[in-house]
């Protein structure tokens, strides 16, 4: 797709792009996408016709609003960024996609090469910083390590969906179970606190572990705190 989005752009075509964990049971559909944020429609063309002679998905944005408008859940793969967006400071666009929790690489392609910018870029949560007039290969070569990024990232995103679907199937007892134990409490002392017996606690652990496909309480605490440090919630 060549031209610019706009708002009437059909979301089908961005669900390939962006989604919601909620939504999807797998991100293997799910397109790794140069997103070219640009309000010069002749430097925004010639990253997509790069982009897109070197075999990436790319889309176009001649603005951060448009693109905040279309993107509302973490995209996957790189943003190609201006600083200098007309109206607007790419700057401001990359401080809310990082407010946003959104992890995508943010390669800065500016007019703009005085340590000022440049700081402010970083600071702000950019990952590469080249000036214009950038050389192909050098632009290529960071969009690559982006790409290379962003695929771990789609890992750990899918190995949030597998998660929270195992923990859909526990039931409210169970999740209960699950928060007392991974809080360090022993299965004697859920029983007495809860005015329940030793076995019943007994028996909801095992299918915890069960529906989780996990052996044993170090197992199951690990799993529980590598989701949280991943994002997700128990």
């Amino acid at each position: 797709m060549s031209s610019i989005l706009t708002a009437s752009t059909p979301l089908q075509y961005l669900d390939s792009h962006s989604y919601t964990a909620s939504s999807v049971s797998s991100l293997e559909n799910v397109y790794l996408t140069v997103y070219v944020v640009d309000s010069d429609p002749k430097a925004r063309g010639v990253v997509k016709k790069l982009a897109d002679t070197a075999g990436y998905n790319s889309i176009e944005f001649d603005s951060a609003e448009r693109f905040l408008g279309l993107i509302r859940t973490e995209p996957l793969g790189c943003i190609v960024l201006e600083l200098e967006l007309g109206d607007s400071d790419g700057t401001s666009l990359i401080r809310r996609i990082r407010e946003a929790g959104w992890k995508i690489p943010i390669v800065i392609v500016t007019s703009q090469n005085d340590i000022e910018w440049c700081a402010s870029a970083f600071n702000a949560g950019a990952n590469d910083y080249l000036s214009k007039p950038v050389a192909p290969e050098k632009l290529l070569a960071s969009i690559r390590n982006a790409f290379e990024a962003s695929e771990k990232r789609k890992q750990e995103l899918q190995s949030q969906i597998d998660a929270e679907r195992k923990l859909s199937s526990l039931t409210s007892r169970e999740r209960e179970v699950l928060e007392l134990l991974v809080a360090g409490n022993s299965m004697k002392t859920i029983a007495s606190s809860s005015g329940t017996s030793f076995q019943a606690v007994a028996r909801h652990r095992q299918r915890i572990l069960e529906k989780l496909g996990l052996e044993g309480d170090v197992a199951l605490a690990r799993w529980v705190f590598d989701l949280r440090r991943e994002g997700g919630k128990v």
